[in-house]
Protein backbone atom coordinates (compact mmCIF):
# COMPACT_ATOMS: atom_id res chain seq x y z
CA UNK A 1 0.00 0.00 0.00
CA UNK A 2 1.28 3.45 -0.53
CA UNK A 3 -0.38 6.81 0.19
CA UNK A 4 0.81 10.59 -0.24
CA UNK A 5 -0.84 13.72 1.47
CA UNK A 6 0.10 17.10 -0.39
CA UNK A 7 -1.01 20.07 0.72
CA UNK A 8 -3.24 22.39 -1.47
CA UNK A 9 0.04 23.76 -3.39
CA UNK A 10 1.26 19.96 -4.02
CA UNK A 11 3.68 20.01 -1.15
CA UNK A 12 3.87 16.82 -0.14
CA UNK A 13 3.59 16.29 3.59
CA UNK A 14 3.33 13.16 3.94
CA UNK A 15 4.42 9.36 2.15
CA UNK A 16 4.33 6.02 3.20
CA UNK A 17 3.81 2.93 2.34
CA UNK A 18 3.55 -0.48 3.89
CA UNK A 19 2.67 -3.71 3.13
CA UNK A 20 0.41 -6.39 5.06
CA UNK A 21 0.14 -10.43 4.33
CA UNK A 22 -2.49 -12.31 3.15
CA UNK A 23 -4.73 -9.45 1.54
CA UNK A 24 -7.10 -11.23 -0.82
CA UNK A 25 -7.81 -8.26 -3.96
CA UNK A 26 -6.20 -4.95 -5.26
CA UNK A 27 -9.98 -3.38 -3.86
CA UNK A 28 -8.91 -4.48 -0.28
CA UNK A 29 -5.30 -3.25 -0.92
CA UNK A 30 -6.82 0.03 -1.90
CA UNK A 31 -9.23 0.45 0.79
CA UNK A 32 -6.19 -0.54 3.44
CA UNK A 33 -4.35 2.59 1.70
CA UNK A 34 -6.89 4.78 2.49
CA UNK A 35 -7.78 3.68 5.77
CA UNK A 36 -3.94 3.94 6.77
CA UNK A 37 -3.87 7.63 4.48
CA UNK A 38 -6.93 8.70 6.64
CA UNK A 39 -5.23 7.76 9.62
CA UNK A 40 -2.22 9.74 8.86
CA UNK A 41 -4.36 12.67 8.20
CA UNK A 42 -5.57 12.90 11.37
CA UNK A 43 -2.76 12.56 13.14
CA UNK A 44 -1.26 15.96 11.10
CA UNK A 45 -4.35 17.58 12.80
CA UNK A 46 -5.86 18.38 8.96
CA UNK A 47 -9.55 19.24 9.03
CA UNK A 48 -10.30 18.78 4.93
CA UNK A 49 -9.28 16.29 2.76
CA UNK A 50 -9.80 15.33 -0.87
CA UNK A 51 -8.89 12.09 -1.34
CA UNK A 52 -7.93 10.60 -4.87
CA UNK A 53 -7.96 6.82 -5.90
CA UNK A 54 -7.44 4.83 -9.09
CA UNK A 55 -10.10 2.52 -7.70
CA UNK A 56 -13.47 3.19 -8.98
CA UNK A 57 -15.09 0.57 -7.19
CA UNK A 58 -14.03 2.13 -4.44
CA UNK A 59 -14.49 5.59 -4.69
CA UNK A 60 -18.25 4.25 -5.95
CA UNK A 61 -18.78 2.97 -2.62
CA UNK A 62 -17.54 5.44 -0.89
CA UNK A 63 -19.25 8.43 -2.67
CA UNK A 64 -22.99 6.35 -2.19
CA UNK A 65 -22.61 4.79 0.99
CA UNK A 66 -22.71 1.10 -0.76
CA UNK A 67 -21.59 -1.93 1.03
CA UNK A 68 -18.87 -3.91 -0.56
CA UNK A 69 -19.07 -7.67 1.62
CA UNK A 70 -15.10 -8.26 0.63
CA UNK A 71 -14.13 -5.09 2.27
CA UNK A 72 -17.16 -4.38 4.73
CA UNK A 73 -14.73 -4.01 7.99
CA UNK A 74 -12.45 -1.48 6.18
CA UNK A 75 -14.93 0.54 4.44
CA UNK A 76 -16.39 0.88 8.25
CA UNK A 77 -13.56 2.03 9.66
CA UNK A 78 -12.79 4.56 6.54
CA UNK A 79 -16.36 5.75 7.05
CA UNK A 80 -15.64 6.59 10.48
CA UNK A 81 -12.33 7.85 10.18
CA UNK A 82 -14.23 10.44 7.32
CA UNK A 83 -16.44 11.71 10.02
CA UNK A 84 -13.21 13.46 11.51
CA UNK A 85 -12.42 15.78 7.80
CA UNK A 86 -15.27 18.60 6.96
CA UNK A 87 -15.46 18.77 4.34
CA UNK A 88 -13.93 15.42 2.55
CA UNK A 89 -14.13 14.04 -0.56
CA UNK A 90 -13.22 11.07 -2.82
CA UNK A 91 -12.27 10.80 -6.65
CA UNK A 92 -11.27 8.68 -8.80
CA UNK A 93 -8.31 9.46 -10.90
CA UNK A 94 -6.66 7.28 -13.53
CA UNK A 95 -3.98 5.01 -12.75
CA UNK A 96 -1.75 7.00 -15.15
CA UNK A 97 -2.08 10.04 -12.75
CA UNK A 98 -1.49 8.34 -9.65
CA UNK A 99 2.11 7.20 -10.28
CA UNK A 100 3.69 8.07 -7.24
CA UNK A 101 1.40 6.47 -4.89
CA UNK A 102 1.38 3.26 -7.13
CA UNK A 103 5.29 3.45 -6.59
CA UNK A 104 5.04 3.60 -3.10
CA UNK A 105 2.96 0.56 -2.94
CA UNK A 106 5.21 -1.39 -5.59
CA UNK A 107 8.27 -0.68 -3.00
CA UNK A 108 6.48 -1.78 -0.23
CA UNK A 109 5.38 -4.91 -2.15
CA UNK A 110 9.11 -5.10 -3.14
CA UNK A 111 10.26 -4.87 0.58
CA UNK A 112 7.47 -7.55 1.74
CA UNK A 113 8.35 -10.03 -1.18
CA UNK A 114 12.33 -9.25 -1.25
CA UNK A 115 12.07 -9.02 -5.03
CA UNK A 116 11.77 -6.82 -7.63
CA UNK A 117 8.38 -5.88 -8.94
CA UNK A 118 7.75 -4.42 -12.24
Amino acid sequence: MGWIIKNETGEVLCRGSTNQPFVCSALMAEALAIREALSKAKDLNLRSLQLFSDSQVLVSALRSELEVNEIAGVLHDIRNLATLFCPLSFHFIPRLENRQADALASSGLERFNGVNVV
